[in-house]
């Protein structure tokens, strides 16, 4: 389960109070707008895109990848391709 910051448990809780509000003043055409206005701006600053932290198996694959890397360099670091196959590649002039 997701875990909610508390900007938008806030936001949860005043869109609820103002639906709440929203079925006492039925009845009353100016409350009901101003009420639809507020329900309307709480939820916009709701669903506005904000920084979302990468997913865990997005952050694992990154993980992995810069292991098998460092991995890889400590391997060629240890370990120079000494082969007589390499007489047979041409040097630079």
């Amino acid at each position: 389960m997701l875990i909610k910051s508390p900007i938008e448990t806030k936001l949860d809780e005043e869109i609820i109070h103002a639906l709440k509000e929203l079925e006492q003043n039925r009845d009353d055409p100016e409350k009901t707008a101003a009420i639809v206005d507020r329900i309307a701006k709480l939820h916009k600053l709701k669903t506005e895109e904000r920084l979302k932290l990468p997913s865990l198996d997005t952050a694992l694959i990154v993980g992995a990848n810069i292991f098998g890397i460092l991995w890889l360099t400590r391997y060629e670091r240890e370990h120079p391709i000494n082969s007589k196959a390499l007489g047979f590649v041409m040097k630079p002039r």
